[in-house]
């Protein structure tokens, strides 16, 4: 059990923390034909777009109310009427996330009294509009997407049928689109038929359309989300899924699978437990070849791992569970900054979690020689101060290709992960080596001309 304690500055430096409403904003683009609303200035949209863009790579279709200083104070209700419109009468999105902004909470605009009383309201003809409260002010980018989630199992029907082998899957933002995959065919081997949300997957993992459209392109469709509460069982994959799994288990009164992480060999281990407890289906030959390949990985890895002093700065779900991973193969855990606090950082298996920034990581992990920092790029400058090397993960990623490719879950995605960053480190230790002897071949070069001078 870690110890959770604040990096002791009452400002943050160089931040690690994003705000609730782009986590909001990242759960609703994996609803199929979907377009995230914020309700706000139109500079909080312009620049939660700019990071989703340089890190999926693609066109991200989001949108602002673009309320000013005067619609704030006098109220907003008509800018953001008049949004829905617009995006209804262009865009005919299925369904729109509308998520609140720092502005209109500090305005205490009514928004759920404005859409219940407007043409917008549930159950009215039209597409499903979800509203959600995210602060950005408050939380970061798991809040947001927790909050995102529970907003859109609170707008699925009771339908009082269970449809069987339909299996909720709820998951957490650490997850990639590789990910979702990953777990949705394990799912599926157990003779279930998984409902993945949100599904990136199928929305920005990078396909090619052959058309352009303003709404996501994938996804879960609304049709699926309308029928989700006829499942027979909810899985969660992510403490930022527990609370909105446990709100549809309650509502389709099924049992719930929930699990923190499935990074590493002891948590995808439980995660088939429980599926094979479930639907008394043995693990099938596929996992079982993938686990034995990952214990195989965990021991050749812990030649290069082992010992190994490793820094990593992530959101809270995916802090843990690549640091669990690492932290079996035997490295050790330095330091770990997150950007928020989270009951899940308390089932973390090292010493302590700093809530905090990359000044806070740079400092401790120079501190203590941390020979790898695993952070998303906008840790690479906290990288090359200590000269660490440097394993790109978390969002956003913008100096590597493929983020959303890469596979950390499961038997096959932890294995992936293992080799990543043994590799990481190997490339690091080489290139110190390589240049090590040249520059003291220089300084030795200076000097002699220092005196022959």
């Amino acid at each position: 059990m870690a110890g959770v304690t604040s990096g002791g500055r009452g400002a943050a430096f160089d931040p690690l923390k994003h705000s609730q409403p782009l986590g909001g904003a990242l759960a609703f683009l994996g609803l199929a034909r979907c377009i995230p609303l914020l309700h706000g200035a139109q500079g909080c949209s312009a620049f939660a777009k700019a990071l989703l863009t340089r890190h999926f790579r693609e066109p991200i279709p989001l949108q602002s109310t673009a309320i000013n200083d005067v619609s704030a104070v006098l109220g907003s209700s008509d800018s953001l009427l008049s949004a829905l419109d617009t995006i209804n009468e262009r865009q005919r999105p299925d369904v729109v996330g509308v998520l609140t902004t720092g502005l209109t909470e500090v305005s205490e605009e009514d928004m759920l009294g404005v859409l219940g009383s407007s043409r917008y309201a549930a159950g009215s003809r039209g597409p499903l509009v979800i509203p959600v409260s995210t602060p950005d002010f408050r939380g970061g980018l798991s809040d947001g997407w927790s909050a995102a989630l529970q907003g859109i199992v609170a707008a699925v029907p009771a339908t009082g049928v269970t449809v069987p082998g339909r299996a909720a899957v709820l998951v957490g933002p650490a997850l990639t689109a590789v990910d979702l995959d990953e777990i949705a065919d394990l799912v599926r081997a157990f003779g279930l038929d998984p409902v993945v949300v949100p599904d990136l997957s199928g929305s920005l993992d990078g396909h090619l359309d052959e058309n352009w459209s303003p709404l996501t392109t994938g996804g879960t469709t609304v049709g699926a989300l309308l029928g989700l509460a006829s499942c027979a069982v909810v899985i969660t994959i992510g403490s930022a899924a527990a609370a909105a799994g446990g709100a549809l288990a309650a509502k389709a009164g099924v049992p719930l699978i929930s699990h923190d992480h499935a990074s590493g060999l002891a948590a995808t281990d439980r995660l088939v437990t429980d599926l094979t407890r479930y639907t008394g289906v043995a693990a099938p030959d596929a996992a079982r070849r993938w686990r034995r390949r990952l214990a195989d990985g965990l021991m050749d890895s812990h030649f290069v791992l082992g010992g190994a002093k490793v820094a990593i700065a992530l959101e809270p779900d995916q802090l843990v569970a690549v640091g669990s991973l690492l932290y079996d193969v035997g490295a050790e855990i330095v330091t770990a900054v997150s950007p928020t606090d989270a009951a899940v950082l308390r089932c973390a298996p090292w010493e302590e979690v700093v809530i905090g920034d990359f000044v806070d990581l740079s400092e401790r992990a120079e501190a203590a020689g941390a020979e790898l920092v695993v952070a998303s790029s906008h840790g690479a400058d906290a990288a090359a101060v200590i000269g660490a090397a440097h394993l790109t993960m978390g969002f956003p990623v913008y100096d590597r290709m493929g983020a959303q490719l890469r596979a950390t879950s499961g038997y096959r995605g932890s294995l992936q992960l293992l080799v990543d960053a043994a590799n990481r480190l190997l490339e690091h230790r080489e290139s110190h080596r390589a240049t090590g002897p040249s520059r003291a071949r220089r300084a030795s070069a200076e000097q002699l001309e220092e005196l022959a001078c």
